[in-house]
């Protein structure tokens, strides 16, 4: 009975893993381009900064994808993993995923400030809302970001299992384990970016809807409107896709070897599709959010 029910469950998330990721891949490369056509050929978007962060994400994202979501696709439905063929795609795929996850939610991060700012009534803030500033800061992340991805190129490595004779694409350094796991993974790319945005978020709505009662060029306020729905709703995105995998992961840092079969294969299932829909704000079309 017991192995029956593993069975089903181990079938269960090889399914989640190929056509749920395979959906969400196939519509997040197609809308984050429609995204860009979107950003590029709307004139009132053009010099708007939150449009820009909002444009370099969608950029960011398509790389994430083809990067993090792509080659688990191919590996689960076919059998192959470059990540073991290939020293070099091991060690250049996790600091792509690691640096474009990262630049993608400080642009979101950067875009729910900005809009934050953009709305204020007080001159002074509104004057930090510029294409300028968020050409600069975009800069200046994305060097951060490669920079701090720099030790994965290092510490990934091939390592052989002893027991089963296996190879695997694997961090070789302990202590780099432990910051990757809980730190990085935990606290960069997804706890802090979710406080932040939800903080900035729901003071940017705030704003607006004060703007009905300020005096302003029509134009702006409908702008403003609007990119600040995008905002909010990318950020509603990241909080419900984003919670329920660190709580799912979590699980799993603290699986014991002694765990019992039937629950660690629960978890994996759990896991197989909190992880696939990680990947949802990364993929979704600014355009239905008009």
């Amino acid at each position: 009975m017991s192995t029956s029910i593993l069975s089903s469950l181990a079938n269960a998330s090889q399914q989640v893993n190929i056509y749920l990721r395979s959906i969400i891949f196939i519509c997040g490369v197609t809308s984050n381009i429609f995204n860009i056509i979107v950003f590029l050929s709307l004139e009132t978007f053009r010099e708007s900064s939150c449009a820009f962060y909002l444009m370099t994400m969608s950029f960011v994202n398509i790389i994430q994808l083809f990067f993090g979501l792509f080659p688990r696709i191919i590996n689960v439905a076919y059998g192959i993993d470059w990540t073991i063929t290939s020293l070099a795609y091991c060690k250049v795929r996790y600091y792509f995923f690691q640096s474009c996850s990262a630049l993608s939610y400080t642009c979101m991060t950067l875009a729910t400030i900005d809009q934050y700012l953009a709305t204020c009534y007080n001159p002074l803030w509104q004057r930090y809302s510029n294409i300028k500033l968020a050409r600069y800061l975009f800069v200046i992340f994305a060097i951060i970001w490669m920079l701090h991805g720099i030790p994965i190129l290092y510490f990934y490595d091939h390592v052989t299992s002893n027991s089963t004779n296996e190879t695997d694409c694997t961090i070789t350094n302990i202590d780099f384990q432990r910051y990757y796991s809980y730190f990085n993974l935990l606290v960069l790319l997804c706890c802090m970016p979710v406080v932040i945005t939800v903080v900035f978020g729901v003071l940017a709505y705030r704003n607006v809807q004060q703007i009905l009662y300020r005096t302003m060029p029509l134009v702006r306020r409908e702008t403003d409107k609007q990119l600040t729905v995008m905002v909010l709703v990318q950020d509603v995105y990241n909080l419900f896709f984003i919670v329920p995998y660190i709580i799912i992961y979590v699980l799993q840092l603290n699986l014991s070897i002694n765990e019992d079969p039937i629950y660690t294969a629960r978890i994996d299932l759990a896991s197989a599709i909190t992880s696939a829909l990680y990947y949802v704000p990364f993929s979704v079309s600014i355009n239905s959010m008009k």
